[in-house]
């Protein structure tokens, strides 16, 4: 029996973002005033809440259950036998929105609850902009250059034992097309020592200011150490990279507040000695975006401006295999913190144990886990091979910007 076409051609398209709702209402000549009024209907929303007064929660199932929207709790919340439950509500961001206003000045904790729903559905900030300096997350996905001046980084192929052979590197990048070069005077891998200070500057000034002093590129200083960061900004550094999150001290904090530059923070348990002694974690992302909470209020606290943060979960610091794969496949769960996201997972131990490959073997396992993460919501991936990783988002801004 041949069955007639459909004369409407349905098809289910998928639309979670505003840009996927551009391109879409955008081929019906809907115009752009039509389509941000039309935003919060199309665009939808889930998140998660935890450690929610069983009152609260009441009280947002009954309102949510009016606006159409869904919500789900622990069974013992639901008859009160639980004093405190995780909450999932789900709507579209209208309807999160109205959520959010019918819950403040409400008990229980329910003012807090309604501000952290509205700042999850916020846009965020997508835009940093300092002195002559901008990244622009809104239409591009920014590639940054692993340059370590280091003699036991875990790919020896990254490795810049003097500051000529460094240069060298680093022009090899700018000319594959890098946005950003991150300068590191210290070996994280697992296990390693921490190196004196004195060294980290002895390693990595002179390449900042050779490097500055040649080329307009932006150049972001890998260090957790606040002499090291202020030499390298007087050396012409742009950014700071800190993967400790601001553990260490509010020295840094202070100081990248002072000179108004941006700031990497990144989610990392103990130090890179003892890291992946045993890690554990009984939720992976929701840990991380709490941990990085702290960071974030850390360098706000000592004066860091919210529009000069840029977050980054940590793969591969203080994480088992599946923790790191967690992290990339419910990565846009971090846009949550309202802030961009830079993922380095280039060549990681977790791609080795997958694809069973030594460390020069994981080219195509970094690209694939690059993408999903891109895809995911990564706004900068940090890279040991900067060619492949250019063409490679390239791509994928390509595709997501076609039609836009």
């Amino acid at each position: 029996m041949l069955l007639k076409p459909a004369e409407s051609n349905a098809h289910p398209i998928d639309i979670n973002s505003l840009r996927d709702l551009k391109r879409h209402l955008g081929e019906l000549d809907v115009s752009l005033e039509e389509i941000e009024r039309l935003s919060d209907a199309f665009l939808h929303a889930t998140i998660k809440l935890e450690g929610v007064d069983s009152r609260a929660a009441a009280f947002m199932r009954s309102t949510l259950e009016n606006l159409g929207g869904a919500i789900a709790m622990n069974r013992g919340a639901q008859d009160f036998t639980e004093r405190d439950t995780t909450v999932i509500v789900s709507g579209s961001r209208r309807t999160l929105q109205l959520l959010a206003a019918r819950l403040r000045g409400q008990p229980y904790g329910m003012d807090g609850l309604g501000a952290e729903i509205a700042s999850c559905i916020a846009a965020g900030n997508r835009t940093i902009s300092w002195g002559a300096r901008t990244l622009d997350f809104t239409h591009k996905t920014y590639v940054m250059g692993i340059l370590n001046c280091t003699p036991d980084s875990f790919y020896p192929g990254s490795r810049s034992a003097t500051t000529t052979e460094a240069m060298k590197n680093a022009r090899q990048m700018i000319a594959a097309g890098v946005d950003i070069i991150d300068v590191g005077g210290e070996s994280t891998r697992p296990g390693s020592e921490p190196v004196p200070e004195d060294e980290e500057i002895r390693r990595v000034v002179p390449v900042v200011q050779a490097l500055r002093s040649e080329s307009d590129v932006l150049i972001s200083v890998d260090t957790r150490r606040r002499d090291t960061a202020e030499r390298c900004l007087d050396a012409g550094a742009d950014i700071i990279n800190d993967i400790s999150g601001l553990r260490s001290g509010d020295e840094l904090a202070r100081l990248v507040a002072r000179r108004k530059v941006p700031i990497v923070l990144m989610h990392m348990r103990g130090t890179p000695k003892t890291m992946q002694k045993s890690p554990h974690y009984r939720n992976t992302v929701s840990e991380i975006i709490r941990e990085l909470r702290q960071s974030i209020a850390a360098a706000i606290g000592a004066g860091v401006e919210p529009e000069m943060i840029i977050v980054d979960p940590g793969i591969g610091f203080g994480k088992r295999i599946q923790d790191n794969l967690r992290i990339i496949r419910e990565l846009a769960s971090l846009k949550s913190l309202a802030f961009p996201i830079l993922v380095g997972l280039s060549r990681k131990g977790f791609i080795g144990e997958i694809l069973d490959r030594p460390v020069e073997q994981r080219l195509i396992g970094t690209i694939t886990a690059n993408t999903l993460a891109i895809l995911n919501g990564a706004d900068i991936v940090r890279v040991h091979d900067v060619a492949d990783a250019v063409q490679m988002v390239k791509v994928i801004d390509s595709v997501r910007r076609i039609g836009a």
